[in-house]
């Protein structure tokens, strides 16, 4: 037996399509060996609790090596362990369990979340496929998500709401109206911002205007083409030194005149997003087969739903599903990304 047909017969029913890619059969794997030991490990735990009350376990690497190392032998290599903690990351993210410090992870309750303008709805929890399968037989492995079709669930299930969470609530947070949520960061720029000491040598700008698009294809440009041009408006910018800095600028004819420091990740991520929407150089997305390139980078209430019908292969780059990429495409246009010309194999 070939190492893709061991994979086939350990995610035997429990997956919607095996991908050609041996490193993303891997990761697959690994995510579901990841929920099977904190299954195991939480119920074992757990079991001398009478109230239901559910403790954190500790989860070592070697532990989730030892059912790996038949299969992937490489993964003994402490390099390539890099990729169960990746996994790890990515089901912390989509809501299967919470990573905490020194090694311990908290599982998280079984529950649906149903999808807006979806036929699926998505299924988190810290709980085996194959437990999730024996309460929902029609749920599938879907990329480091589990789903099921709406029309597949079990009355029951529908009718009961202990079983449901708010899309709204999973998602995590991100402005309800974009444009008018970049809008109130440039008045906090105009009201609270403070006179700019950066010299040009010091700070790249974020290419978000529609009239750059053909000029530079870059995502950052060097600030002497804004004085060049003798460009006016709103700006972020990110320093160029070892304690990279991002901030709102105001240029007044390619001069920056004030500046407001960014200090969240998913601010900035949202401003990236926002900027080019509000001047309409709207973000892109490309297919190349099943791989979708999304530029900017997604923040991370857009990517944990991408998560659960993809494979993470870098911050711009995922592997979805084919039979999933129009619930990929609905979502990210719902946001303004724009798709180029879908490219295939025969192309």
């Amino acid at each position: 037996m070939n190492q893709k047909e061991l994979v086939e017969l350990l995610l035997n029913d429990k997956i919607f399509s095996l991908p050609e890619n041996i490193e993303y059969q891997r990761e697959l794997l690994i995510a579901e060996y990841w929920r099977i030991l904190l299954y195991d490990l939480t119920f074992e735990k757990n079991l001398e609790y009478i109230d239901n009350i559910v403790e954190p376990v500790r989860i070592r690497k070697r532990l989730l090596l030892q059912y790996l190392d038949t299969i992937w032998p490489e993964l003994r290599d402490e390099e390539s362990q890099n990729i169960i903690s990746s996994v790890c990351s990515r089901l912390d993210q989509v809501g299967d369990m919470v990573r905490l410090p020194n090694g311990f992870f908290l599982a998280t309750p079984l529950r649906l979340i149903k999808v807006p303008i979806s036929k699926y709805s998505i299924i988190v929890g810290g709980v085996s496929t194959e437990v999730v399968q024996f309460l929902l037989p029609e749920a599938k492995i879907a990329g480091y998500g589990r789903i099921i079709e709406n029309d597949k669930i079990p009355d029951a299930v529908k009718s009961n709401q202990n079983w449901w969470q708010d899309y709204t609530n999973w998602i995590g947070w991100k402005p309800d109206d974009i444009e008018n949520w970049v809008k109130k960061q440039m008045s906090q720029l105009f009201s609270l911002g403070s006179q700019s000491i950066q010299n040009f040598e010091e700070f790249e700008v974020f290419n978000s205007f529609k009239e750059r698009k053909n000029k530079n294809r870059t995502l950052w440009l060097n600030p002497s083409s804004i004085l060049t041009e003798g460009a006016s408006g709103v700006f972020l910018c990110k320093t160029n030194d070892s304690n990279r800095r991002y901030f709102l600028g105001e240029f007044n004819k390619g001069f920056l005149i004030k500046e407001l420091s960014i200090t969240d990740k998913q601010t900035q991520l949202w401003l990236m997003l926002g900027l080019r929407l509000y001047n309409r150089h709207f973000p892109v997305a490309r297919w190349n087969n099943n791989y979708l390139r999304v530029i900017p980078q997604l923040p991370s209430a857009i990517e944990r739903h991408i998560l659960v019908f993809s494979l993470k292969q870098n911050a711009y780059e995922y592997y979805v599903y084919e039979q999933f990429h129009d619930d990929v495409v609905e979502l990210l246009n719902a946001y303004g990304y724009q798709f180029s010309i879908r490219r295939t194999k025969d192309e």
